[in-house]
């Protein structure tokens, strides 16, 4: 019993005294002392002894006001030593800052001068980290809440372990140098430069806006994306972009790992402001919308008309077309296939198309870009030249060559890029919907298409008997149920209602009542039950589409409902006639033909 009592005071005397030590010692005074200690053994007069006897730990500060909002910096605390050239072989903390002739540091006298002075810039102005903390786990960031850990060298809990050994590295730093360093060709950023290329060359910034350097509208302002994420969001979001959203539309592009650690160090240093930078200089840039920032990346290419085929094939292979579409073998993955667009669609439809997608296709998600009128001219006409028809020996290879990307290889409307397009490809599997509509019809889409969709019009491609093997195939092969005759329906073949305001008023009235649920108060198909619906309700503010179909159509699918689909019959639920005729001129009230001069600028060459 004695000797157990003995044991257990020892103990607990230990861990008291390991408790005491760790409250009133600190590792800082430890550094501090070795470093004061091996100072003196070093020294080569009395003046450097001199300068170190007598010195006890403290903890050091430096208040940096000159780059932002004012810093506390307490790293000096243990990298006491950090200015002292004579440890530059000691392991850290003791070891020497090391000196950077591409950050602008000399040799004078045989002995270097730093450029950035610790007193000057402190150390979180390039590193990050928390500069008030003085232990490490603290200073350096490591806590997973804490928003800008050590740059480059520190990897925080809940990291992705299969990214963590790509986000460090000396060269993450260059993303707080560009903050001050924004001229071309500086040498202690050529990663943010090269970064900032890829950012033009794979057309980031036809997607998104970065003030004063692009103007995209489909992805997510990028202005500030440096000071909101930290570098494993980054990275992850351009690896796997639908980790973070699984509704994303932003491309997996195929980078090399060294791309996409250009990518990520140019986007952490993208803080919304640059230290070097004046007022009238962030001015002056908003005042360009980016225009000239792109034309002086993406060098124009002066076309000529003997080399125009040639050329437009370069600038499709060279302008990261392919990180999206399909040509020849090619494929991005994400995007329709191109390899017969001349067979498909002629060069206005083409250049109309490059010029403005959402005019042609009202929910497409290609980006506007800006080049020159020409480069749309000379790249439009090499894609209206891909007109070798494949060799398709059925019904089978059809499918598969044509309507496999988007439809799938089950028929069940999740192809490879189904996720991309808007309507949403149709299930072919749903006997609900294919076994309700006439053989006219079903081959009136495979021939002509549908308008305002990414359905081409494969009768262009396929003759008459091809185009009912491919049909033939789709309904024994995956729709499989047999088809009945189908029921005559009672719809107007025309509307009964006279198009007038008063008319639109009331189909406006009808539409918030019974139509806003899904289709959204603004008819755009995005109402708050569409995101448990597919197909997603069909956006009746596509002016193509709605301009396509007639009023006997509209009529069908309001009164009768679409099969295989969320839409009802609305006659089950006391529509009129005139009610839904009211509905069909609120409809094409909304859908105004197109005026043009629609189109995004384009840049003109100089």
């Amino acid at each position: 019993m004695r000797l157990a009592l003995a044991i257990g005071s020892f103990l607990i005397l230990v861990v008291h005294g390991l408790v005491f030590y760790k409250q009133f010692f600190h590792a800082w005074e430890r550094h501090q002392s070795a470093y004061f200690d091996q100072a003196r053994g070093l020294a080569k007069s009395e003046t450097e002894r001199a300068a170190v006897t007598g010195r006890s730990p403290r903890i050091e500060q430096l208040i940096v006001t000159s780059f932002g909002e004012t810093r506390v910096d307490r790293c000096t605390t243990c990298h006491i030593s950090s200015d002292d050239p004579r440890f530059e072989k000691y392991a850290h903390p003791l070891k020497t800052h090391p000196y950077s002739a591409a950050m602008g540091d000399v040799q004078k006298n045989g002995k270097w001068e730093r450029r950035h002075k610790f007193s000057d810039f402190g150390c979180t102005v390039c590193h990050d980290g928390q500069g008030r903390g003085l232990k490490p786990e603290y200073s350096h960031g490591e806590d997973h809440y804490w928003p800008d850990p050590l740059l480059g060298y520190v990897a925080q809990h809940g990291w992705r372990k299969e990214f963590v050994s790509k986000l460090k590295g000396r060269e993450y730093m260059e993303a707080n140098c560009a903050q001050c360093h924004t001229e071309d060709n500086f040498a202690g950023t050529a990663t943010v430069q090269r970064g900032r290329q890829l950012f033009f060359s794979t057309n980031c910034y036809g997607c998104h806006r970065i003030e004063g350097l692009s103007d995209g509208t489909l992805g997510p302002d990028l202005t500030e994306v440096g000071k909101k994420f930290k570098v494993d969001y980054l990275w992850e979001s351009i690896a796997d972009p639908r980790a973070n959203s699984a509704t994303s539309v932003m491309p997996q592009f195929k980078l090399s790992e060294a791309d996409l650690k250009a990518l990520v160090i140019f986007l952490k240093s993208r803080k919304g402001m640059n230290f070097s930078e004046t007022e009238i200089q962030r001015y002056r840039a908003k005042l360009t919308g980016g225009a000239e920032l792109i034309q002086a990346t993406i060098k124009p290419v002066e076309i000529t008309a003997s080399q125009m085929l040639q050329q437009g094939q370069k600038l499709v292979e060279d302008r990261a077309c392919m990180a999206c579409h399909k040509l020849n073998a090619r494929d991005g993955g994400i995007a329709p296939d191109l390899s017969y667009e001349g067979l498909l669609k002629d060069e206005s439809w083409i250049q109309e198309h490059f010029a403005n997608p959402r005019s042609v296709v009202s929910d497409s998600i290609m980006p506007t870009f800006r080049f020159t009128a020409d480069e749309f001219k000379a790249m439009s006409a090499y894609l209206a030249s891909l007109k070798t028809a494949p060799a398709l020996a059925s019904g089978a290879d059809a499918y598969k060559a044509l309507c496999q990307r988007c439809h799938g290889d089950k028929g069940d409307g999740h192809g490879e890029i189904a996720i991309y397009l808007d309507p949403y490809p149709r299930d072919l599997t749903k006997a609900g919907f294919m076994n309700s509509k006439p053989m006219e019809r079903l081959t009136h889409s495979i021939q002509n298409g549908v308008a305002g969709t990414s359905m081409p019009a494969w009768g262009k491609l396929l003759n008459e008997a091809q185009v009912k093997g491919v049909l033939e195939h789709v309904l024994t092969t995956y729709t499989k149920t047999p088809r009945r005759e189908l029921k005559a329906r009672k719809v107007p073949t025309a509307n009964p209602v006279a198009m007038s305001p008063a008319s639109v008023t009331r189909g406006e009235a009808v539409f918030v009542q019974r139509c806003a649920g899904c289709h959204g108060r603004k008819a755009d198909g995005k109402g708050p039950n569409s995101l448990d619906i597919l197909p997603r309700p069909r956006n009746l503010r596509n002016s193509a589409f709605v301009h396509s179909v007639n009023d006997e159509r509209l009529f069908d699918s309001i009164l009768y409902g679409v099969q295989g689909t969320a839409m009802p019959p609305w006659i089950d639920y006391g529509l009129s006639n005139n009610d839904v005729g009211d509905l069909v001129n609120f409809i094409r009230g909304i859908n105004p033909q197109s005026k043009g001069n629609q189109h995004a600028r384009a840049i003109e060459p100089r």
